[in-house]
């Protein structure tokens, strides 16, 4: 299975519904995030920031096949634009890796926001400079330089919700034409 499969695979198994995860790990995960999207956005000049198509600044001909960016998107539809960008973005980070195009040595930009997705749902951005990471939880986003310096988050590849929501049995309920797992 290629790199951009296994990731759409992990997008449209991921559980939107809000979890009883430690705030602590969301708002790290996503911090880890700003400060990636923040080293890819200087690196390669974007005036957007944090929310990109990373890939269409490195080659914008190597997109995603439009099918798993289609399941994708459906399976984030009731997400916030900010979620959606982001997932799609990172199916076409996928490709462009797979694609073997040189890219830049900096870490994935997008996987400690899958890694969040896979936690527990997704954020909002709101028009005052603030992310909503949890129903009950918000912070600043701060400016683009603000992240740049600051030292990388730990955050181990699968967190702990998303391994235990991995090792349940799968449910014997339907959604969007997919056994939850």
């Amino acid at each position: 299975m290629n790199v951009t499969q296994t990731l759409a695979d992990r997008l449209t198994s991921v559980d939107w519904n809000p979890a009883q995860t430690d705030p602590r790990l969301r708002i790290s995960l996503m911090k880890e995030f700003l400060r990636r999207s923040a080293l890819w956005a200087y690196q390669l000049g974007s005036d957007r920031w944090p929310i990109f198509d990373v890939a269409a600044l490195i080659d914008p001909s190597v997109r995603a096949d439009p099918e798993l960016v289609d399941q994708v998107s459906k399976s984030c539809a009731t997400q916030s634009t900010a979620v959606q960008q982001s997932c799609v973005g990172a199916l076409h980070f996928a490709a462009l890796r797979e694609s073997g195009r040189a890219i830049p040595r900096l870490p994935d930009p997008y996987e400690p926001i899958v890694v969040l997705f896979e936690n527990g749902g997704g954020f909002a951005l709101d028009g005052t400079g603030m992310i909503d990471v949890d129903v009950t939880v918000s912070m600043s986003r701060g400016k683009l330089a603000d992240w740049l310096d600051r030292p990388a988050a730990g955050f181990s590849h699968r967190a702990p919700a998303a391994e235990a929501r991995r090792s349940k049995p799968p449910q014997a309920t339907q959604a969007k034409g997919r056994s939850l797992k």
